[in-house]
């Protein structure tokens, strides 16, 4: 008997898709992103739930759904499974965070994953494998410092005070001229322009590769940004430690495209976290195998408080 399983890892920026026939990998997609407010989380969710079930012949024993940007109550999440229920052979529907497919994918013990792209997300694993605490996020409206968006925010912040005047700095002035070159715009008219821009969040989340770059080069402004950055994400792995009363093994793993090994935000904070005596992780997994390993687990084990589960009536 095949055994079909289909899992989602993903947020603002895309959704990646796989699935598995008896554990073997099977196939890969890409969806695009959304923003809350562009739509209906509840539809666009499902219908990428279901898009995917449908490539496949027979039932779907398992789908698991891990995405930044989760439903606000109960009757939504439930929404989604009814609908996926309803347009595809999803027989049951786990839906989460992904920051529940990022720490199943790396912490192999005790410590926490953070996971940094579009928005920002952390889970911690303490008191041999018993707890759970989810830290950071919260949305780019209240929360997401260290973020994607929060860096591109701060560069475009400290261009816009360098055009009015607010800001005198070299680097202030460079990010300015930076920006206009890359929303193909005049100062007067840049902040329309990123307003207006379709997916604001998704174009403000992308500008963080030339606060990056810029900081390479040496600017100061931009190099001021990518240390309050790093001086977070080390916070956040500070309190889990502390919170989840971690020894001198506890885990940090840092994931995403704003913590690739080879951005200025990935070996500030790394610098930052190793002087504190904690220990770095790495691992080869990513979010979407995280997602993965959820979806053949027989429960959902120390994740479930976290985890909406839902079947089919049939």
């Amino acid at each position: 008997m095949l055994k079909t399983v289909i899992f989602f890892d993903g947020g603002g920026g895309g959704i990646r898709a796989g699935a598995s026939i008896n554990g073997l990998e099977k196939a890969h997609k890409d969806f695009v992103g959304i923003t809350p407010g562009e739509g209906s989380l509840v539809d666009y969710l499902a219908n990428v739930v279901s898009a995917f079930a449908n490539e496949f012949e027979g039932d779907i024993w398992r789908a698991v759904l891990a995405v930044a940007t989760l439903p606000a109550d109960a009757e939504s999440y439930q929404g989604i499974a009814n609908l996926v229920f309803k347009n595809s052979k999803v027989k049951e529907i786990w839906i989460c965070s992904d920051s529940v497919s990022s720490c199943a994918a790396t912490i192999a013990a005790d410590g926490v994953v953070i996971t940094a792209g579009t928005g920002i997300t952390a889970l911690a694993v303490g008191k041999s494998g018993t707890i759970l605490h989810s830290l950071s996020g919260d949305g780019h409206l209240i929360g997401d410092v260290a973020s994607a968006y929060w860096i591109g925010r701060m560069g475009l912040n400290s261009a816009v005070r360098s055009s009015d005047g607010r800001d005198q700095t070299p680097g202030a002035a460079q990010l300015l001229e930076v920006a206009c070159q890359h929303f193909k715009s005049d100062p007067y008219h840049l902040p329309h322009i990123v307003h207006q821009s379709t997916r604001a969040v998704h174009a403000i989340a992308q500008f963080a590769q030339l606060v990056n770059n810029l900081a390479s080069s040496g600017n100061a402004k931009a190099l001021e940004i990518i240390d309050m950055a790093g001086d977070e994400i080390t916070l956040i792995a500070n309190t889990a430690k502390r919170v989840c009363e971690g020894g001198k093994d506890f885990q940090v793993a840092l994931l995403g495209g704003v913590l690739a090994e080879d951005t200025m935000i990935y070996k500030n904070a790394v610098s930052k976290i190793q002087s504190g005596g904690m220990q770095l992780h790495k691992s080869k997994n990513t979010p979407l195998d995280g997602a993965k390993i959820l979806a053949n687990k027989d429960d959902a084990g120390v994740y479930a408080p976290l985890i909406k589960i839902y079947k089919a009536a049939n």
